[in-house]
């Protein structure tokens, strides 16, 4: 488990607003003699180190920090006094101290970094004089303090034995050193990229994600390193490589140094995918074992396409397949299930409302959501969930095992020694443990859209599928995909031995209710055209949709020709369709133009795009002005993993943009990349609809688009081939 520590407090941790923060920013040059000469002549004066120090200071001022100005600091000067006034203050939480100048080791004695004073003398202490006055009292309140030494030999600090040894939750004293212990610093770089890192997070250029209180001390030091490598080749200088606290590996920390500007910001961007932190535990758990109980959630709802995320449950039609599949849960046969269809179908849609209705973590949290079924399926406490999109075999094989080791208690631990058995080996062995305990339900749903689909399939999935055939008492198994080549042998096994629901194949007339109804649901909440006066207008569009989707209700089959399609059945799934069209014109306000007139809006609900490509073109022509728009969706669309960070979104949607015509005199960090102000419009604004937000381990938001057809459909414009 990671070992995630937060900087310890007398009160226990606290957000950014309720921390006091100060900066002590000193730049010591040298006094000149009379001659204008400094007093040692093997150094330079460093003339311009109280400015750097002021920027550095005033860079810390758009992070919450009040720059202090102790007395010792008047006439005459005291540098020792200063710094050990500000590291055992009360009245501050919080401390930066920042100090620009010259540092000498003491040589063959005691090795320690000493600052030297304007008359190139050591202070009368060496540095770790003052971490001692921090850590030596672990009952006194002392600030947690970051040193940020832009002096020679600055690495001692960070490297000093005794505190590397000091247990990692308990320290309150920090260094970032301009260079290693045995290394000299030059031309102010760390001053310099401390100030320029501070400000392009200030200003918005750099982010993280708004979850997170602080920004992660971790990335601000690589952004840091990054800079002072790009100045030492702009100097053609010595090279040089900044040095930080030392911490043990396997530790990720929460240091309260350098508050996020984004925490709490634009609250109407909905969550990101990471669950806030005050849900219940059982739900946390499931989103930690990779169960990703937001997707089955917001599937459930139905409300993805029209941007809402609240626990109301849009789901409508497909009574038919709830009512299997709910009987399936409940412990019908057979043991293997397969749910498929085309994009956009309601796979998931269909799998997350009976998830949330039968998980324990779930069931009660999601209550608003299922609880209109006419059918639902029990509380199941050996339920097992898996959303695999983008998981690889080992995520999903872990993310099985955790869950399972939850409901099976009973399941011996793994024998260190013993040959390690296949991954559905070593699952069946977890679930025979168990003796006549109930099987165990596994849901894997999106299989089609993880990492190498056919290896999970082949290696895992259907091992399982077997195993449930032939002993339906120990484990069941449903599973959610597309029917692709890789994956034929799950589906010839379901189609033999169990059972394989295709929504392609629902007769068109359930089809058109149902998506009758979805329109209606949405429209009758949270919309301008709610009020009961304007029932026929929300039925006369829901009927022209249904139409114009589905076909008029006749029983020629689900791609039935409307009104005004003869054009064939759609690529994309009838009810997302639906949904993203609705949302097209709520937002455009396109609907005020019918206003009571049923006609006009039965007509407007005839106009509904067949296509998914054509709906986004639609919305696009709403977006004209923003041309890196449709590029940065085309990059998101060949995201790996759990997303694509802002840094390389930027630089992959400039490959999609035509002409980008970069200008090779630009800054190597931001040249041939979409500028950062445009882009983060564009993901706050225009694209926001289309993405989903997840949070990397380093704090940076990532990105991926809402549904894995849509980047197929996005591929397939790009390269010209056919999704």
């Amino acid at each position: 488990m990671l070992d995630r520590t937060t900087a310890p407090s007398e009160d226990g941790p606290h957000p950014p607003q309720d921390r006091r923060y100060a900066v002590l920013a000193l730049g010591v040059s040298l006094t000149p003699d009379e001659d204008g000469m400094s007093p040692r002549v093997d150094l330079d004066l460093l003339d311009e180190a109280p400015r750097y120090a002021q920027h550095v200071a005033d860079a810390f001022t758009g992070f919450r920090y009040t720059p202090l100005r102790p007395k010792a600091l008047l006439d005459p000067v005291d540098h020792r006094a200063a710094i050990e006034e500000a590291v055992t203050a009360r009245d501050i939480d919080v401390l930066v101290v920042h100090i620009v100048g010259h540092g000498e080791l003491a040589g063959s004695s005691s090795g320690k970094l000493y600052v030297l004073d304007p008359r190139g003398e050591r202070l009368t202490v060496p540095v770790t004089h003052w971490i001692e006055l921090i850590e030596d009292h672990p009952g006194r309140h002392r600030p947690h303090t970051l040193f940020i030494l832009d002096v020679c030999y600055a690495g001692q600090v960070a490297v000093e034995s005794w505190h590397t040894r000091q247990e990692v939750a308990g320290r309150r004293a920090w260094v970032l050193a301009a260079t290693g212990a045995r290394q000299q610093a030059f031309g102010y770089r760390l001053s310099q990229a401390a100030a320029q890192v501070l400000h392009r997070y200030r200003d918005g250029e750099l982010r993280i994600d708004r979850s997170l209180p602080y920004i992660p001390a971790k990335t601000v030091y690589q952004e840091i390193e990054r800079v002072v490598s790009r100045l030492v080749d702009l100097d053609r200088g010595p090279v040089q490589h900044i040095l930080t606290s030392l911490v043990p590996s396997h530790v990720d920390l929460d240091l309260p140094f350098f508050p996020n500007p984004s925490y709490g910001e634009h609250p109407d961007l909905g969550p990101p995918v990471a669950l806030p932190d005050d849900v219940p535990p059982e739900i946390a758990r499931l989103t930690e074992w990779a169960g990703d109980p937001e997707h089955f959630r917001r599937r459930a709802s139905g409300g993805h396409p029209v941007a809402r995320e609240g626990e109301y449950g849009y789901f409508s039609g497909r009574e038919a397949e709830v009512e299997e599949l709910a009987d399936w849960l409940d412990g019908g046969a057979p043991a293997l299930c397969v749910v498929t269809g085309k994009p956009g179908v309601g796979k998931s849609a269909l799998l997350g409302v009976l998830v949330c209705a039968a998980h324990p973590a779930l069931r009660k949290a999601t209550r608003g959501i299922w609880s209109h079924l006419r059918r639902r399926p029990g509380e199941n406490d050996r339920l097992v969930v898996v959303h695999a999109r983008r998981l690889t075999l080992d995520q999903m094989v872990r993310s099985l095992e955790q869950q399972v080791r939850a409901v099976c208690p009973d399941a011996a631990p793994p024998d260190a020694a013993a040959p390690a058995p296949g991954p559905a080996a070593r699952l069946v062995g977890l679930l025979g443990a168990q003796g006549d305990a109930a099987p165990v339900t596994v849901v894997v749903d999106a299989l089609d859209e993880a990492e190498e689909p056919q290896d999970i399939a082949s290696a895992l999935l259907v091992p399982l599928a077997r195993t449930a055939v032939a002993e339906p008492g120990l484990l069941r198994l449903v599973v959610g995909a597309r029917e692709e080549d890789g994956l034929r042998e799950l589906f010839r096994l379901a189609a033999l031995r169990g059972r394989v629901t295709d929504l392609d194949a629902v007769p068109a007339p359930q089809v058109r209710h149902g998506v009758r109804d979805y329109v209606q649901n949405l429209l009758e909440h949270d919309t301008p055209y709610a009020g009961s006066a304007l029932g026929a207008v929300r039925r006369a569009l829901a009927d022209g949709m249904a139409d114009r989707l589905v076909g008029d209700g006749g029983e020629g089959g689900e791609g039935g020709e409307g009104p005004e399609s003869g054009d064939g059945g759609l690529e994309w799934g009838e009810f997302l369709t639906a949904g993203l069209y609705v949302h097209y014109l709520l937002v455009t306000g396109s609907l005020k133009a019918t206003d009571r007139d049923a006609r006009a809006a039965r007509d407007l609900g005839g106009q509904a795009p067949r296509g998914l490509l054509e709906l986004l073109r639609l919305d696009l022509r709403r977006h004209a002005g923003q041309r890196h728009l449709l590029p940065v969706l085309t990059a998101l669309a060949y995201a790996q993993g759990r997303g694509m960070p802002e840094r390389v979104l930027a630089h992959a949607a400039r490959a999609f943009t035509p002409d980008p015509d970069p200008d090779p005199d630009t800054d190597p960090d931001t040249g041939a990349a979409v500028p950062a102000h445009e882009l983060h419009a564009l993901l706050d604004g225009a694209a926001r609809f289309y993405l989903r937000r997840d949070v990397d381990v380093d704090g940076s938001t990532l990105y991926r688009l809402f549904h894995e057809g849509l980047a197929d459909q996005l591929r397939a414009l790009h390269t010209g081939v056919p999704s």
